[in-house]
């Protein structure tokens, strides 16, 4: 096994808190929800500020063991979660600035409201909303690199991060 029980529930756990997420923001920015969408957006995005800080903290203290594919298979999956991660990180933090310029949000400790509000803050907003589609095709390759695996190279790579007992 390439990866911890924790490992792979974290895994999970990133999955689902990010669709809950793109699902509620999406909801909210195309006014298909009230502020009730947009409570529920940045709740679930404290909570997964605090698992990429676990995630990240768990991948340091424990690496997977390196898969047995080629250099250039290994180099690309690297790449790719080098790429989520530093997108994920980008997403909540530019996303925790955005709610800390609104006036009712439920953030814990939101950023000073004067640099929410000035153009850095706003900015950074628009940063949020464009690393929705960077995250977007970054997902979409992730899946698409672990399905290949699955039924072309028929290996036990996206076994590794399966739920499952073993």
């Amino acid at each position: 096994m390439r990866y911890t029980k924790a490992q792979i529930r974290y895994h999970w756990a990133s999955v689902l808190l990010t669709l809950i997420m793109a699902a509620t923001g999406m909801a909210y920015r195309l006014e298909l929800a009230d502020d009730g969408a947009m409570l529920i957006h940045q709740l679930t995005g404290q909570v997964l500020i605090v698992l990429l800080v676990v995630r990240i903290i768990s991948r340091i203290a424990k690496r997977p063991a390196s898969p047995p594919h080629r250099s250039v298979a290994t180099l690309a999956a690297s790449a790719m979660h080098i790429a989520l991660y530093l997108t994920l990180i980008a997403f909540v933090f530019t996303g925790y600035i955005g709610a800390s310029a609104e006036l009712d949000n439920a953030l814990i400790a939101p950023a000073s409201l004067s640099f929410a509000r000035s153009d850095t803050g706003e900015w950074l907003l628009e940063i949020h909303y464009l690393l929705k589609w960077v995250l977007l095709v970054l997902v979409g390759g992730h899946v698409a690199a672990a399905l290949k695996h699955h039924f072309w190279n028929r290996d036990s790579t996206l076994t590794d991060m399966s739920l499952k007992a073993r």
